[in-house]
């Protein structure tokens, strides 16, 4: 085994993303009333949110981690 540290920050799956996306669609279906083509837009802008908080965390784990090796 080896006794290096894991460098690579993990990151979350996408599916993690679409499936919390379809689940807030439901939502907003059964007790907003909203709209087919409006589900559809809120499953796109949730993970597109999602996706974004899980770069700007890698970022943030990234530029500390060089931070600390320089």
């Amino acid at each position: 085994m080896s006794d290096k540290k894991k460098t690579e920050f993990p990151t979350l799956p996408v599916w993690l993303s679409v499936t919390v996306g379809f689940a807030v669609a439901f939502a907003l279906g059964e007790y907003y009333g909203f709209p087919w083509w409006l589900r559809l837009v809120a499953v796109g802008a949730v993970s597109l949110v999602i996706e974004a908080a899980n770069q700007i965390v890698r970022r943030l784990a990234d530029n500390r981690k060089n931070a600390d090796k320089a």
